[in-house]
């Protein structure tokens, strides 16, 4: 491993200066039976909760020792805090979930010769660098019994630290699963009756700012397919009688939801209630574009699993907002077009018009946004099996 040396003087030298912090010890919860520690990185927070499911589930009497507590203090940190975890917790294993690397907890396992398993790790260009930081980075990932990675990056970054490929594992992040929106089924065998067939796409929950490329892209659809039809749900449902002067004015038929107004063939703009009956529009239009993501309104963003979870394919913007882990994962497995300019949306809609294309991002969406659970069971059998291990070995 490139700079060994220099990180294990890194390691001792950082063990040295942060011995005797004092800092709180976290909750032990009672009993003699093994104890798993828990580390928990700030980045990681959203997975926690998914990974100690599968973990209860298959052991339901599991002892979890997390750290930091609820005051924040991290006696993963301190040498002496952390040996006192981990005696007192009897601890069998450890479970590191996020990129954080806590020294001395990971230093104290490795005395105890307890199992170290890194999971939700994403590897940094700078993990490569000569700094000690790095340096003791990649000699704590060298103590690891087991380290599962989030991304493809990541990994060529592990090879390059030529850290033991028998111990890695890409199994991509652990990712929300969200249970699909709701809708009227007879509204949709309605609505689809209307719809006669026709090539529908959806702007989802569609900020003022964004109304405009919007309205553009889909005057370039008509010009490609006459039918094509839109169906816009308006961040702000006060904008809708405005936003359907918008729509006139611009030479399209408009046809309000909010007015019970019927869906011909001449309609060209289905006006909808704004950010209501999400789930019924996502299961009518075959694309759906989320507002938010070519201007950043954070506010009208959507989760990006919604029609995912529901087979409409998906197209987006450049700004990720609060959820850059799934739009990695849509895009990482060709399970969304990527857009970064109003004229890209234009090209983009009008392309996605053969049913082929439309399909395989949607088959592929969906396989992404159920991918999640899958990664928290990997994470939690690792776990049984280190467990497992460990009271085989305890003398």
């Amino acid at each position: 491993m490139p700079g060994a040396g220099l990180g294990r003087l890194a390691l001792w030298w950082h063990l040295r200066t942060r011995h005797g912090l004092d800092p709180a010890l976290p909750v032990i919860p009672a009993g003699q039976t093994p104890g798993l520690v828990l580390h928990v990185s700030p980045d990681a927070i959203r997975a926690e909760a998914q990974i100690l499911r599968r973990l209860s589930q298959a052991d339901p009497g599991l002892r979890i020792i997390r750290i930091p507590g609820p005051d924040g203090d991290d006696v993963g940190l301190d040498a002496q805090g952390a040996a006192q975890v981990l005696d007192r917790a009897h601890a069998a294993a450890v479970l590191l979930i996020g990129s954080s690397l806590p020294p001395a907890l990971i230093a104290a396992a490795n005395v105890r010769h307890l199992p170290v398993i890194l999971a939700e790790c994403r590897l940094q260009p700078r993990d490569l660098g000569w700094a000690m930081p790095a340096a003791m980075r990649r000699q704590l990932l060298s103590r690891m019994d087991a380290i599962m990675l989030t991304d493809g990056a990541s990994l060529q970054i592990a090879h390059r630290i030529s850290l033991d490929r028998s111990r890695i594992a890409m199994t991509g992040p652990v990712s929300e699963i969200r249970e699909p929106l709701h809708c009227s089924e007879t509204e949709r065998v309605s609505m689809a009756q209307q719809m006669n067939g026709r090539h529908a796409w959806f702007a989802a929950s569609l900020p003022r700012p964004e109304e405009a490329a919007v309205l553009a892209a889909h005057q370039a659809a008509l010009r490609h397919s006459h039918r094509a039809l839109l169906i816009l749900a308006p961040r702000d449902s006060a904008r809708i009688d405005d936003l359907a002067l918008d729509i006139e004015a611009a030479g399209m038929t408009v046809a309000r939801r909010s007015e019970d107004e019927d869906l011909t063939d001449e309609v060209q703009v289905l006006l909808t209630d704004g950010p209501t009956e999400m789930g019924l529009w996502y299961r009518l239009a075959p694309v759906s574009f989320m507002g938010g993501t070519l201007s950043g309104e954070d506010t009208a963003m959507r989760h990006p699993f919604e029609p995912a979870a529901l087979g409409s394919a998906i197209v987006h913007g450049p700004q990720a907002g609060p959820f850059a882990t799934e739009w990695q994962q849509l895009d990482g497995a060709n399970a969304a077009r990527h857009v970064r300019t109003p004229e890209d949306l234009a090209v983009t809609i009008t392309e996605l018009t053969q049913p082929e294309m439309i399909a395989t991002l949607a088959s592929n969406a969906w396989t992404v946004s159920t991918g999640g659970a899958d990664v928290a069971v990997t994470i939690a059998r690792a776990v049984q099996t280190a467990l497992s291990r460990s009271e085989r070995t305890a003398p």
